[in-house]
């Protein structure tokens, strides 16, 4: 499970190799991290900078700051930088609203045109320009499940059409400025939720460590590389110490 799991480059500061899995450290970015690469290139812990002021009162999204009040640029939703000097900013979103989810005519069938954000009715859609998945079968206008989750793929008259995942970091930026774990799906592509609470099952190290570059931190306790933890009030959800100074967290998928 905590082995790469998809070739997937998010855009994150410094210089890692493009075969890194990247997804389970979005988090760093939003904190201004630097990675620390190791022998393949990919991160073996990154370097965190204290968090200045004017930059609290910032929301980060797609490399772009925005000043409280801001609209933001995303596919989909309307967002909008919110906040003020006591909680500072984060991002706060509405879905669009699409009109139907069924299709009228049951000779027809829901699908999306390319970078649509809503479905449409199809209705005869010839055969001979659907696309073939993995032994797959897929009409004009379906989702495409590929092995990379932060790929979205739809499939139109010319093959897949797939666009990268732009993943929303910043609606958690109080609870990553307060140190909280963040916890990633297994096999999804962006963080999904946070965690403020206590942890059980991880040693901590002795107090008066001098390096602690090697080591987790959270709540003012530092751990081991290699340290497992599980959540005190969630279950399902494992954390492990392997790119510090942050555990990361994994929700176990359900079969």
């Amino acid at each position: 499970m905590w082995g790469i799991l998809a070739v997937t480059l998010l855009c994150v500061s410094g210089i890692v190799a493009e075969s890194c899995d990247l997804r389970y450290y979005q988090h760093y970015q939003h904190k201004g991290c630097t990675p620390v690469a190791g022998e393949d290139g990919c991160p073996v812990r990154y370097q965190c900078p204290t968090e200045p002021e004017d930059v609290r009162l910032k929301c980060l999204h797609s490399n772009e700051w925005y000043r409280i009040g801001e609209k933001i640029r995303q596919d989909c939703e309307s967002c909008t930088c919110e906040g003020d000097e006591v909680e500072g900013a984060y991002i706060d979103c509405a879905a669009v609203d699409c009109p139907d989810w069924q299709a009228k005519d049951k000779s027809c069938y829901m699908g999306y045109d390319p970078d649509a954000c809503c479905p449409r009715e199809m209705c005869h859609q010839s055969k001979e320009k659907a696309c073939n998945y993995n032994g797959r079968d897929y009409k004009i206008g379906q989702i495409i499940r590929t092995e990379d989750p932060c790929n979205d793929c739809i499939c139109t008259e010319n093959g897949p059409h797939c666009k990268k995942v732009n993943c929303l970091t910043g609606i958690y930026a109080p609870q990553i400025r307060e140190g909280c774990l963040p916890i990633y799906g297994e096999k999804g592509c962006c963080l999904s939720q946070m965690y403020c609470g206590e942890i059980e099952g991880a040693k901590p190290v002795s107090t008066g460590a001098e390096n602690t570059d090697n080591l987790c931190e959270y709540r003012g306790v530092y751990y081991e590389k290699g340290s497992t933890a599980t959540l005190a009030t969630k279950s399902g959800v494992e954390c492990k110490c392997v790119v510090p100074p942050d555990f990361t967290c994994l929700r176990k998928r359900r079969y």
